[in-house]
């Protein structure tokens, strides 16, 4: 058998170098017209490297700076992408978030492009800046099945404000009280609907109140780091909080010194803050939660503090987390444990509003990343040009796109793109137990869709095909749940082509039974070894043992060399 499964790796080997028939020669892709479309063939997500895995066509466009990538998709698609709350709140809340990410995602979609989607021609962004959008990933761990359930009881639906989509704000946790929109966004003005409300449902919140203290060294070292502190002031002594000037929500921070003090506001400290505390003392900032939770998100979480001075000690006590305005996450979260539904969250936190269905805008391109020189895209998808043209119609496995400049990118597609296509079996079990899994390890040619294939008398079902590399690769294979003689094959699939292993035997055998301490055991039998290329135990021994006498010999002879003549 070993020789057998040699010979057929030593097949695939040869053939993967040798001269390609004239019909399957390689079509060198080389630079093409962007923006490139990896359409996706099948229900599979594609995977972008250094990013997640998305539903819907990848674009991969080239501006001056770099390439842009991007992805378009339906807005009921994108909205399964949001990693906004996590997914095991109560369903009405997550109702309630569904419906907010919605209605922020039409807002958007109805007014001029800003940013960097006006900058490289996308819709809306997938960071916090607009809503933080992972994609795929989101609804693939089980739990993602309640966030489906919750976009799809929701579907079409929306805030609306004398029948439009309103501009539905959010934050994690408002400390107790939301903010009217000018208050935390003066530049933009009032809304009617983003009026500050109670929220007296946050306090399950990690971030409803929150501690930071400093030294006053270390916050004399900040403050010199910032710009805002110099030897006139001398040494500081104290740092207290007291009502805005200015009118703003968040107060004033007094830094009094022995010569001197410096008044600024708590925004400004924050934003300040935010990174030099961080770099000048990363093993204590962001500071530990109080709710034991790991780390604060940031070095002051919102602005909404008040700060004494004590033993020297400069202690900021803080009040939730995110801007403030809009729907609290933790608050609807509170609401719901209480049993409110999603409208009544909903019109709680954004006022003289209704929850309507609205027309579907069709796709939407999110942007994932731009100005990178490269990007690497793995599944199964169509490459497209920028002119509509059919580039490769079933890709797969993993590939390369560069910036080849404005309006042009350079593709790079996988090892073995083009070769004919041979699959090969080059370890199997030769013994299996019942329901456990056993692995095979096949050469492919090039990149294919693998799977195993197995002969049963039940109604055995084999896993589903996954895209693996050229090149040597392990794929799972699943025991059926009755004993037996099972016959096996391997088969890889890439486009219109399929080719198949040699079917093998495998005994699937049942569960061993636990034997008592101290029982002797029961016939010679010994438990079964997986089929490999390193030969029997005694071979193994004696390439140990040869290869043990071949260093001693070296290392004789490097003693000999250095003795003194």
């Amino acid at each position: 058998m070993k020789r057998s499964l040699a010979i057929g790796l030593l097949g695939i080997l040869v053939l993967a170098h040798a001269p390609v028939t004239a019909g399957e020669k390689p079509r060198d892709l080389g630079a093409a017209v962007a923006p490139i479309h990896l359409v996706p063939k099948g229900a599979d997500p594609i995977s972008v490297g250094g990013l997640h895995s998305y539903f819907g066509t990848i674009e991969i466009g080239s501006a001056g700076d770099g390439l842009v990538i991007s992805n378009s998709l339906p807005l009921e698609k994108y909205l399964l992408g949001l990693a906004e709350v996590p997914l095991t709140w109560p369903g009405e809340a997550l109702k309630a978030q569904a419906v907010a990410a919605r209605t922020y995602a039409l807002y958007t979609l109805g007014r001029p492009p800003a940013g960097a989607a006006a900058t490289y021609g996308f819709d809306i962004c997938a960071s916090v800046d607009c809503q933080v959008y992972s994609g795929a990933d989101v609804v693939a761990p089980i739990v993602g099945g309640r966030w489906r359930e919750a976009v799809a009881a929701t579907a079409g639906q929306a805030v609306l404000y004398r029948g439009r989509p309103i501009l539905a704000r959010y934050h994690s946790t408002s400390g107790g009280a939301t903010l009217d929109n000018p208050q935390a966004f003066p530049e933009e003005g009032a809304y009617p609907y983003l009026q500050g409300v109670p929220s007296t449902t946050e306090q399950g919140s990690p971030l409803y109140r929150w501690t930071v203290g400093f030294t006053l060294r270390r916050m004399q070292r900040l403050l010199e780091a910032a710009g805002r502190w110099g030897p006139g002031e001398g040494r500081l002594l104290e740092v207290i909080s007291r009502p805005s000037r200015s009118g703003f929500h968040y107060p004033d921070l007094v830094f009094r010194g022995q010569n001197g003090s410096v008044t600024a506001t708590a925004e400004e400290i924050r934003a300040e803050l935010r990174d030099l505390a961080p770099r000048l003392f990363p093993q204590d900032y962001p500071s530990l939660s109080p709710a034991g939770t790991g780390r604060l998100p940031e070095t002051f979480p919102s602005n909404r503090i008040d700060v004494f001075t004590k033993d020297r000690v400069v202690t900021v006590i803080g009040r939730g987390w995110g801007h403030g305005v809009g729907m609290s996450q933790w608050g609807a979260h509170g609401l719901a444990a209480r049993g409110a539904g999603y409208l009544d969250i909903l019109t709680h936190y954004y006022s003289g509003v209704q929850v309507g269905e609205t027309p579907d805008p069709g796709p939407l391109e999110v942007g994932l990343d731009w100005a990178e020189s490269s990007v690497s895209v793995q599944g199964r998808f169509k490459v497209v040009d920028g002119r509509g043209r059919t580039l490769v119609n079933d890709a797969l496995g993993e590939w390369d796109f560069d910036w080849g400049g404005a309006g042009v990118v350079a593709i790079d597609p996988p090892p073995g793109f083009g070769l004919p296509l041979t699959v090969g079996l080059v370890q199997a079990p030769r013994t299996v137990t019942v329901g456990e899994p056993a692995y095979f390890t096949v050469a492919l040619s090039r990149p294919a869709r693998v799977r195993t294939m197995t002969a049963a008398s039940s109604g055995y079902d084999d896993p589903g095909a996954k895209v693996a590399a050229a090149g040597r690769r392990r794929i799972v294979w699943l025991a059926p749940l009755e004993p037996g003689t099972v016959e096996v094959q391997v088969e890889a699939r890439a486009g219109p082509k399929t080719s198949r292993t040699e079917p093998i035997s495998i005994e699937v055998a049942r569960a061993p039974t636990v034997q008592a301490r101290g029982a002797p055991e029961q016939g010679g039998s010994r438990a079964p070894r997986e089929m490999d290329e390193g030969g029997s135990p005694a071979l193994v021994a004696a390439i140990v043992a040869a290869l043990l006498l071949v260093v001693g010999f070296v290392m004789w002879a490097s003693a000999r060399r250095k003795l003194p003549r």
